[in-house]
């Protein structure tokens, strides 16, 4: 029994670090029999709490629905029945930048979020913004949120080793394990973080880290005002990006500094919040 827990345990993190550290070069589409105009969205399994754990994949998934763009949701899974592990193609069949989500999309395979929805906003004559200003603002809140609001997330959640464990149980590895992978994968990902962070926003003070939150959180209310979503009554890119990165915070079961602030102290957001998770997913959002 030990040497199969052992021989899991290995197999396990071997997939993890090749998961979360190797990049791919070349891309191989994987929906060869495809529909035409029908997008092929390939992401992290759901979880019960939440469409998707990646801000990234429920970004996608919420601009394809809000617009009401055909698709379908095509998972990544580790499946782990007892002490056996079964793992998904998709773990080493992944975009060309070896991350997801990805899109295929009339067998062209489309990798980076910001990229995707471009593509798919021009594909199906997405409604731009009255205004190129308004558009232009658009694009400021979308690498915000993207590049700044995520990385001050995930120095947040790297602190909770709850999250690791949450992590680990949505990929399907065994509650047996999950003393065991929950260490490993906390080491590996809290190096790779803490790296992108420093490089991409400096190494701070925690308490800096903490101040710069607010300020990305003061800017999002500031923007939204009274309004519904951000430019009105309708969503646009802007809004699906926000909502992406508040709502894999928001709605998920461990708590951290970020997610205490914007639940105790930013009640706009979190109205913006659920109604954008109600407008796009209804009551499809959370699993019972």
């Amino acid at each position: 029994m030990c040497l199969s827990v052992l021989a899991v345990v290995i197999v396990v993190v071997t997939v993890i670090a090749k998961f979360f550290f190797v990049t791919k070069k070349s891309a191989e589409l994987r929906k060869n029999d495809w529909k035409p105009d029908v997008v092929y969205l390939y992401q992290f399994p759901r979880c019960k709490e939440i469409p998707n754990l990646s801000p990234f994949c429920l970004k996608v998934e919420t601009f394809l629905k809000v617009n009401k763009i055909p698709h379908e949701a095509k998972l990544f899974y580790m499946v782990t029945h007892e002490v056996i592990l079964k793992v998904s193609p998709l773990v080493f069949g992944r975009s060309k930048y070896g991350l997801l989500p990805f899109v295929e999309l009339n067998g062209e395979q489309i990798a980076d979020s910001q990229i995707i929805i471009s593509r798919l906003a021009k594909h199906f004559n997405v409604k731009s913004l009255s205004s190129a200003r308004n558009e232009a603002i658009v694009r400021f809140v979308d690498r915000t949120a993207d590049n700044h609001t995520f990385l001050l997330h995930c120095t947040f959640k790297m602190m909770e080793n709850d999250f690791f464990s949450m992590l680990l149980r949505n990929m399907g590895v065994n509650e047996t394990l999950l003393p065991i992978l929950s260490p490993i994968l906390g080491f590996m990902m809290k190096w790779k973080v803490a790296t992108r962070v420093s490089s991409g926003i400096g190494q701070l003070a925690i308490e800096e880290y903490r101040e710069l939150l607010r300020k990305d959180y003061d800017s999002y209310r500031d923007l939204l005002g009274e309004q519904k979503f951000m430019f009105g009554d309708e969503i646009t890119t802007a809004d699906c990006t926000v909502f992406g990165q508040l709502a894999t915070i928001l709605y998920i079961s461990t708590t951290n500094y970020a997610s205490e602030v914007l639940r105790d102290e930013y009640p706009t957001l979190v109205a913006f919040c659920n109604r954008v998770r109600d407008a796009a997913f209804g009551n499809e959002f959370v699993i019972n």
